[in-house]
C-alpha cells in the first residue's frame, strides 16, 4: 500500500455538504485519479462503505505464517520426541500424532497472531505520531461536520496546477496543499 502523500504532497479540498464531497470524489475517480481519500463523519460512497473486494497481501501472509507455525510446531515436537530424546514408556509410540496436535495448534495461532499484529502495524504505517493533516486548521471537524477529499499528487495522482483547477471547479470551501516532511 502506497502512502497517499508522496514527495509532491497532496491537495486537501474541504466541503460543507456530504453530497458535494461525494460528487467530487466520484468525478475525480472517473477522471482517472487513483490516489484519492476522504475524511468524513461517515462513508461517502458505497465503495468506501463495503471496502475492496479483492484479496490483499495481509491475509495471505497471515495464512502462510500460520502454516509455517503449524509445521514448525509439529517439527519441533517430532524432533524432540522421536530423534533427540525418544522415551519408551509403557510401549507407547514415540511418534504419537494425537499428542502433538494441541502444541501444533498453539504454534499455528502464535505465528498467525504475530503476523497479523505486525501486518496491521505495516499496513497502517504505525507508529506514526504526526501526519500533515494535523497542521491544517479546522481539519478536526472532519469527525463532526466537514467533508474532505484528498488527492495525492505525483505518480497515480495529478499535477498541482491541473488538479487545483479541477478541484476549484467543484466549489470547495477551501483547498490546501500539504507536503509530508516525514
Amino acid at each position: 500500500m502506497r502512502p497517499l502523500i508522496s514527495r509532491h504532497g497532496a491537495l486537501y479540498a474541504e466541503f460543507a455538504e456530504p453530497e458535494q464531497a461525494r460528487c467530487a470524489y466520484v468525478e475525480l475517480r472517473a477522471q482517472g485519479y487513483a490516489r484519492l481519500e476522504t475524511h468524513s463523519p461517515f462513508p461517502l460512497t458505497a465503495e468506501q462503505e463495503h471496502g475492496p473486494h479483492r484479496w490483499t497481501w495481509p491475509p495471505i501472509v497471515v495464512f502462510a505464517l500460520a502454516a509455517v507455525g503449524a509445521v514448525s510446531g509439529y517439527s519441533v515436537q517430532w524432533y524432540a520426541n522421536v530423534r533427540a530424546y525418544p522415551l519408551n514408556i509403557g510401549g507407547r509410540p514415540t511418534h504419537a500424532v494425537l499428542a502433538f496436535i494441541p502444541m501444533t495448534f498453539e504454534a499455528l495461532v502464535l505465528f498467525a497472531v504475530v503476523a497479523c499484529f505486525v501486518g496491521v502495524l505495516i499496513v497502517l504505517r504505525l507508529p506514526r505520531l504526526w501526519r500533515p493533516e494535523f497542521e491544517i486548521d479546522g481539519f478536526e471537524r472532519a469527525a463532526i461536520d466537514r467533508y474532505w477529499v484528498i488527492v495525492g499528487l505525483g505518480s497515480g495522482g495529478g499535477d498541482l496546477e491541473r488538479t487545483t483547477g479541477e478541484l476549484r471547479s467543484m466549489h470547495p470551501l477551501r483547498i490546501v496543499h500539504a507536503m509530508d516532511d516525514a
